[in-house]
């Protein structure tokens, strides 16, 4: 359990055999980042005469990119240059703010530092643009919790394997080494695209309706939940 887990050797003794190296997914499953982006796109809303949607409304649709959330919560029937300039208005929004009320869900910091206090090497794997993860990630002090960072726009994004393939071998792992934290169809698709181990969340911001839709399970409600089950396998 979460709550044993106090040292190196309890840890140790809870993580499956030949675990190497994890990977995180970043909206939804290692930071709650639903606020700032609500922010943001409203602000994109309010230029164009529009009235605030709430925060779940606007974090069901993150995870496919901006492109989709600004379609989706503004209006589908944009047209191309009007999408990708309104786009680009959300973005520059989301850079300002990116930070100020973004915040990691409970007992992720602390199951990051005892995963590295036992050995273990971890990475984050985002489809987020780099210059918001690492304004992220350095605004509030994340940056040395992982061992290599890995982003949407340094190749090919989730669901394609390439992202995660780039952290196994950044981690010196092996594929059946590794294990990916996620809470969308789009990461436990990279997971087994990859080869490695996926576990899905449902603290993230469609509480697991997606993975649930997709049939994807083991799935968890809290970190709590996720560390007594790592002890069973």
């Amino acid at each position: 359990m979460l709550q044993s887990i106090g040292s190196e050797l309890s840890l140790s003794n809870s993580l499956p055999q030949g675990l190497f190296s994890v990977s995180w997914d970043l909206d939804g499953t290692f930071a709650d980042t639903s606020v700032d982006l609500a922010r943001a796109l409203n602000q994109t809303r309010a230029e164009k005469g529009m009235g605030e949607l709430p925060i779940p409304d606007v974090a069901r649709h993150v995870g496919k990119g901006a492109k989709w959330l600004v379609q989706n919560c503004l209006d589908p029937g944009l047209d191309p240059d009007e999408i990708e300039a309104t786009v680009q208005r959300f973005l520059a929004y989301y850079l300002v703010g990116c930070s100020q009320m973004t915040k990691a869900y409970p007992g992720v910091i602390e199951y990051s530092r005892a995963l590295r206090a036992a050995g273990i090497k971890q990475a984050l794997a985002t489809n987020k643009p780099r210059r918001f993860t690492e304004r992220i990630l350095s605004d509030l002090g994340w940056n040395s919790l992982f061992d290599s960072v890995h982003c949407g726009d340094d190749g090919r994004a989730k669901p394609d394997p390439e992202m995660l393939n780039h952290c196994i071998q950044s981690l010196g792992s092996r594929a059946e080494q590794h294990l990916h934290l996620g809470d969308t169809p789009t990461d436990a698709a990279a997971a087994n695209a990859a080869g490695c181990l996926f576990l899905g969340v449902r603290w993230g911001m469609d509480g697991g309706e997606g993975l649930m839709a997709e049939g994807v399970e083991p799935l968890f409600a809290s970190l709590a939940e996720l560390a007594a089950h790592m002890e069973t396998l």
